[in-house]
């Protein structure tokens, strides 16, 4: 019984009380047609209030017993929805277990009763849509993640599962279009980020790729080294569109991407190797020596020097590669100085400067390597002082020219 109907009981029995002294006469109470009673008015107002009080808590219990029963039944409820769910999350726990052990089987067994019992339930649906792809049913995976978007379509999870059967499928536009929502959604996420930039790889979009590249490197400043790994990156990519313009005949975009690639990362040989052949397929021997020797100013790069070289076959005077071969051999490091050795000495041979060539193998001496033998007993034979480069000498040259260079392409 609350406090208010207490209160209330209390202010009826005192007005009561004050209504019978002001009327102190008897009253006549009639139970049946002969049976009378006369009752002070006191006495019968307040048996009127203890009925009604009576009455009143008869009622109250009445209702706080229905209320009670209600509370026991959604009670019972909840404990056993508790119970389900406790049930539901440990199949679904034991399925997650199974499935990350590569027991496939058991994972999709496990995962199914769980739907069975809680068909809507997300994170099963998700799992089996893992395991699903796992298996290699990359049809049937995708439809369970739509499902699952559709019920929660704001999960970057599912999209990304979702994005990856899209990725392994072939279906790299479906992938392009999830990524793109992903990072609209979140677009200080890096992931995403890099997960569209590789899409568009694939494609070798390289418009698309250099602005996706260009929205990460600014979300990975404060990491030095994913920074330095992503800045070489751009400069791969921004080589790679340069070549595709050079292959499309756009000269001038092509030199500008090459351009941006070195001042990207100033180590990227390939840039100096292919900017240099640029120069120098279109007549401008000079501009594309300077461009091979700063390569190998940056890069070390020994092709730089190769390409140098070549064209040193046409023009009179080597003397700039001929000191930056000097600087390069090192009296210390005999075996790291043998390629510019054989370099140096086929230079000189080429330019008919035999007497010097034999000086720099006497006093770079290696052995057992072939190469140098060769070279060693080609000038020592008289025959070859002076005289004109024989076809044995061009063999030599082209095998000391084969050394392990980078990959990039050469126009000549």
């Amino acid at each position: 019984m609350s406090l208010k109907d207490i209160i209330f009981s209390i202010l009826f029995v005192l007005f009561s009380i004050y209504i019978a002294f002001l009327n102190p006469h008897e009253s006549t109470f009639h139970l049946t047609q002969s049976l009378t009673f006369k009752l002070p008015t006191v006495i019968l107002l307040l048996a009127a209030v203890f009925t009604g009080v009576m009455i009143s808590v008869a009622i109250f219990w009445t209702f706080n017993l229905k209320n009670t029963f209600s509370r026991w039944k959604l009670n019972l409820q909840k404990r056993r929805g508790k119970n389900k769910l406790r049930r539901i999350e440990g199949l679904f726990n034991k399925s997650e277990n199974f499935f990350l052990n590569g027991r496939l089987e058991k994972a999709l067994s496990l995962i199914d009763k769980v739907l069975d019992a809680s068909p809507n339930h997300i994170q099963a649906l998700s799992l089996k849509g893992k395991i699903l792809f796992s298996r290699g049913e990359k049809v049937l995976a995708a439809n369970i993640q739509k499902k699952v978007l559709k019920l929660d379509p704001e999960s970057i999870s599912v999209l990304f599962d979702l994005a990856t059967t899209y990725e392994k499928t072939g279906q790299i536009k479906d992938e392009i279009i999830l990524l793109k929502k992903i990072h609209r959604d979140n677009p200080k996420a890096v992931q995403p980020l890099i997960r569209l930039r590789d899409a568009f790889l694939k494609q070798q979009d390289w418009k698309n790729v250099l602005i996706a590249q260009d929205k990460i490197l600014p979300l990975i400043r404060d990491n030095k080294e994913e920074w330095d790994e992503e800045v070489e990156n751009k400069s791969h990519f921004l080589f790679a569109r340069g070549k595709q313009n050079w292959e499309q005949d756009k000269r001038d975009p092509a030199i500008s991407d090459f351009k941006q690639a070195l001042k990207a990362w100033k180590k990227n040989s390939d840039a100096h190797l292919f900017l240099g052949d640029i120069y120098l397929e279109m007549g401008k021997p000079k501009i594309a020596l300077k461009k091979w020797f700063a390569g190998f100013e940056e890069t070390r790069n020994i092709a730089c020097l190769i390409r140098a070289q070549k064209v040193y076959l046409k023009m009179e005077d080597p003397q700039a590669l001929i000191e930056i071969y000097k600087k390069a051999i090192d009296p210390n490091q005999p075996q790291a100085n043998y390629k510019y050795v054989l370099l140096l000495v086929v230079l000189y041979l080429e330019h008919k400067q035999v007497e010097k060539a034999k000086n720099i193998l006497e006093e770079n001496q290696t052995e057992n390597e072939l190469l140098y033998s060769l070279l060693l007993d080609y000038v020592n034979k008289p025959s070859n002082n002076g005289s004109d480069l024989g076809s044995n000498f061009n063999l030599i040259r082209e095998a000391v020219f084969q050394f392990p260079v980078s990959d990039g392409s050469n126009l000549q």
